[in-house]
């Protein structure tokens, strides 16, 4: 939700997001200083601050499960049967302390009677998915949490054997919380709205869920695994992001877990700071806030694109601009066939030849200009359909150049791709929209940064490495293509006062060939006059929708981004 909408800026914020897989990385990045706010479970956030790192705790994120999981005819039925056996769990994450609470309570020695092998949950969710009814790649069990505990269930790839809940937390460095007060009480007040939408649009933000974690949830399995109480909410005010004093429980569990495991000493009521939260509740309660705007849609939804009005016609819906062109047409004719009509029998008959030569030179500089504005709007139509080519091959590059960095800038800089191929993709549904063409802009502004800080901290100290001159030009050609496109897409178009010198010069047009229809008969022909303005105005629809991105009947399509969005997702 923060991160495909515009909450965060609507209160001032200005975010950049950075993936992690679970909080052992994320522990790390906090502690060196690279992060500002973390989003975990209880026990990686205990883990940093046990470990001396000084940052606060300010709100419950979510409550959730985690449990021990079996293959489906694995002998394992309860905790005891690990004995002796293998055992995967993230370490530093709340499966590692769960894994081992749950064998010791059992009568186990974690050390000594269980193998517990330290593996990434991406790595234990691909064992599970290769198969084995008894055994998974050299594991006879996991720990892990949801979503992924139900999804394996309900495709029978594993069996539970114990389930547990376990707590979301935010947690803030103090420096930041020093520093900007206030802007961390706009965060919780922009998280709390965002849960909020979520409980009005719910299919959404699980297909904007399932599209960023990459790992093919389906609807039903999240359906199976929501187990907080604020996705049950009807209104604002319903969201709670309180800790009470069972998380406070759950808090304190964890602090002895990362004492005795040798992380710190960690004391629950100085870590935690919930005056923030209640400044943000007590704001919530006083005002009223705008619609959250979606700047980020999934690839697969159908973007909802604001029109303007007449006046702009840049942005004019096709279907007014069709009618109106319609009208134009049918009011020109008939006010030029009244006064031909009128005037009829002062023009002489010598004098006829004259006008339907004017009339027709008339039309032919018509058509030329039509013909030339067609042109100029096919033209920009061809280049950022080239552009858009130009742009995948770009980023696919980068991205494969990407793998050739080491670690762990290679799976930053592809991940922080991924998320920039996201933001491309949509930002071409917001060229005609200048104050979401900002935002989307600002994304992708910050990933470009981000990406262009890993990549020169490894130029600087390898020197002239080849290996890093070519991601460097590889990811300044994404850089430039991207200018390429917004310019293309957003500002290079054909200005509205060209437009406007068309539709009267064509009304000019169109009188002319009224009054000659007035002046050599009588009568209205009804069908020709509708043919003609039909005609006209399509032709004149058509050079609009050419020269408009992203949206209308003659968009470009943008299935080669998306394509590649999958591939990066697979």
């Amino acid at each position: 939700m923060l991160k495909r909408t515009s909450v965060l800026e609507g209160h001032g914020l200005k975010p950049s997001f950075v993936p992690f897989s679970y909080g052992g990385p994320q522990v790390e990045a906090a502690f060196a200083g690279k992060l500002d706010v973390f989003f975990a479970g209880d026990q990686p956030a205990i883990n940093l601050i046990a470990r001396g790192g000084k940052w606060k705790i300010v709100a419950r994120l979510f409550e959730d499960g985690v449990g021990i999981i079996a293959p489906p005819n694995s002998a394992i039925r309860e905790v005891e049967d690990l004995q002796g056996k293998t055992v995967a769990s993230p370490f530093g994450s709340v499966a590692h302390r769960d894994a081992f609470l749950e064998q010791e309570a059992a009568g186990l020695d974690p050390q000594r009677d269980v193998v517990n092998e330290n593996l990434d949950i991406l790595e234990i969710r691909r064992r599970v998915l290769a198969g084995g009814n008894e055994k998974w790649d050299g594991i006879d069990a996991a720990v892990v949490w949801e979503p992924i505990v139900s999804r394996l269930a309900l495709e029978g790839l594993s069996r539970s054997i114990t389930a547990r809940r376990y707590l979301g937390v935010v947690a803030v460095s103090e420096e930041f919380i020093d520093s900007h007060p206030e802007a961390v009480v706009q965060l919780l007040i922009a998280l709390v709205r965002s849960w909020d939408f979520f409980s009005r649009h719910p299919d959404r933000v699980v297909q904007w869920y399932i599209d960023d974690t990459r790992l093919d949830y389906t609807p039903e399995a999240l359906v199976a695994a929501r187990l907080d109480s604020n996705f049950a909410a009807t209104s604002l005010n319903e969201i709670n992001l309180e800790l009470n004093e069972d998380h406070i429980a759950t808090l304190e569990r964890s602090a002895r877990w990362a004492r005795d495991s040798g992380e710190g000493t960690i004391d629950i009521a100085k870590a935690v700071d919930t005056g923030l939260l209640a400044a943000a509740m007590k704001d919530i309660a006083e005002n009223q806030f705008e619609d959250i705007q979606v700047i980020l849609p999934s690839t697969s939804e159908s973007p909802t694109v604001k029109q303007g009005f007449l006046y702009n016609l840049e942005s004019a819906p096709l279907s007014v601009v069709f009618a109106v062109m319609v009208l134009i047409v049918l009011l020109a004719i008939e006010s030029g066939f009244l006064l031909g009509r009128t005037n009829r029998k002062q023009i002489q008959e010598a004098q006829v030849n004259p006008v339907s030569t004017s009339v027709g030179a008339v039309l032919a500089m018509m058509a030329f200009v039509i013909a030339f504005t067609f042109g100029s709007a096919n033209t920009r139509f061809d280049a950022r359909k080239a552009a858009l080519l130009e742009d995948v091959t770009a980023i696919q590059t980068a991205y494969l150049r990407a793998s050739l960095l080491p670690e762990p800038q290679r799976t930053t800089v592809r991940n922080l791709l991924r998320d920039y191929v996201q933001a491309r993709a949509g930002i071409v549904y917001a060229y005609g929209q200048p104050d979401t063409l900002e935002l989307v802009q600002q994304r992708a502004l910050v990933l470009q940064e981000l990406m262009w800080s890993h990549v020169q901290t490894l130029a600087e100290a390898g020197g002239e490495d080849k290996v890093y001159v070519l991601v460097v030009r590889a990811l300044n050609d994404v850089f430039n293509l991207h200018t390429k496109r917004v310019v293309l897409g957003a500002h290079y178009r054909i200005p509205s006062a060209m437009w406007m010198a068309l539709i009267v010069a064509s009304g000019v047009a169109m009188f002319a060939v009224g009054f000659q229809f007035g002046i050599v008969g009588n009568r209205r022909i009804h069908t020709v006059n509708l043919a003609l303005a039909l005609t006209f105005a399509l032709v004149m629809v058509l050079a609009f929708d050419l020269d408009r991105a992203g949206e209308g009947l003659v968009a470009i399509n943008q299935q080669p981004m998306i394509d590649l969005y999958q591939s990066m997702r697979n």
